[in-house]
């Protein structure tokens, strides 16, 4: 079950995955891949590399360190360790120390750790308000990147 090396813990078992929510993470987007296109998953998600597209995940998404993302995100729950260029929909989102978000939020509950960054507006919800009569800036257009 835990791989020793020398009487050694394997470094990257030990490190904390930072995991949004409450759910298993059914789909991966490894480190070194890239997918352009839209995701629609039912499970959890984890991308390690590289996207261009739209995510609809109903469940948690954890976004690696040396994750790049350029697409609006749905989620249950959304944990950002690498960088986001686009709107984030979700009822929780987490900036870790790494993350960097440029785009708006719209969500129930919001944390950042110290040197996370994001640059946009965000829309705190109760939970309680239907999606139609939440302003729509995650529809935006994103900017092309520079």
């Amino acid at each position: 079950m835990f791989r020793h090396t020398n009487g050694r813990e394997n470094a990257s078992e030990s490190a904390p995955t930072p995991v949004a929510g409450n759910g298993k993470i059914t789909s991966v987007i490894g480190s070194g891949s890239s997918f352009k296109g839209d995701i629609v998953t039912e499970g959890g998600a984890r991308i390690d590399g590289a996207f261009e597209g739209s995510l609809m995940v109903k469940g948690p998404l954890v976004i690696g360190e040396n994750a790049r993302i350029v697409a609006n995100i749905s989620a249950d729950s959304v944990s950002v360790a690498g960088s986001v260029k686009g709107n984030i929909t979700a009822k929780k989102v987490d900036i870790m120390r790494t993350g960097r978000i440029y785009g708006d939020l719209i969500t129930g509950a919001f944390t950042t750790e110290e040197g996370g960054f994001l640059r946009g507006q965000v829309k705190m919800t109760d939970g309680n308000v239907r999606e139609e009569e939440i302003p729509v800036f995650a529809q935006r257009p994103l900017a092309a990147a520079s």
